[in-house]
């Protein structure tokens, strides 16, 4: 069932698939991340959470994976070209418990229902296969705007939501959230096993000392850990 926080989420996926792009750069920071966390993915069962356009999963299918794409919003996924894909929640997956080498999370965990976080970990853990890798890219709740180091990112975040410029209504339901790089490894550890953290540098960060010498600091963290022996939780 899906819930009224995955509806409202969906609904805004929906009204503004627009803005989202349906290609990623091959030197995209954040493609090459995903490329170190998960080593060489040809031949690779790659699952691709809040899929959106497929762009990420086309990227992987480029280099040999095989990937399927999994997202709520039918408008996003009607532009999923050439990648398989299926309608469904993060929290209850439509697939086989061990049926994935690697499940890949890009900006999902923001607009997710914190509440969800475990369930949805769970369900990542249960449809790969031993010794899987999970790889969840998102933004840090510690780090600070590349356009105004001074500032804190979220600080522009809200400034930004008052003047209408985000996602999400300032006053409706659902609010995307960021959280703290530790909180997300806290939830991880309760499901897999070697819980790795690294601090993403964008092009927009690289020219700036204080993302260089700070890890911390930067917009975008990624969190990769893989799954024990077995197959069940």
């Amino acid at each position: 069932m899906i819930s009224a926080h995955e509806t409202e989420v969906t609904f805004r996926f929906d009204a503004l698939h627009w803005r989202f792009k349906a290609t990623v750069d091959a030197e995209d920071y954040r493609l090459k991340g995903i490329r170190n966390a998960l080593g060489p993915v040809d031949g690779l069962r790659i699952l691709d959470l809040g899929c959106g356009k497929g762009r990420f999963a086309r990227a992987l299918q480029a280099e040999g994976a095989v990937t399927t794409g999994l997202d709520l919003s039918t408008a996003m996924l009607s532009e999923a070209v050439g990648v398989d894909r299926v309608r469904g929640s993060a929290r209850s997956l439509p697939f086989r418990s061990g049926g994935f080498d690697a499940v890949l999370a890009v900006e999902v965990f923001e607009h997710l229902d914190p509440t969800t976080w475990s369930a949805t970990l769970r369900e990542a853990r249960r449809v790969l296969a031993p010794r899987g890798t999970v790889v969840v890219v998102d933004k840090s709740l510690a780090s600070w705007n590349a356009q105004r180091p001074w500032l804190p990112s979220f600080l522009m975040k809200r400034i930004d939501e008052r003047r209408g410029r985000w996602m999400y209504p300032p006053d409706g339901p659902v609010r995307e959230r960021w959280f703290w790089p530790n909180t997300l490894r806290k939830e991880m550890r309760m499901y897999f096993d070697d819980v790795r953290i690294v601090h993403l540098l964008s092009p927009a960060e690289e020219d700036r000392t204080l993302f260089r010498k700070l890890p911390m600091a930067r917009l975008m963290t990624l969190w990769s850990a893989r799954a024990g022996g077995g197959a069940d939780v």
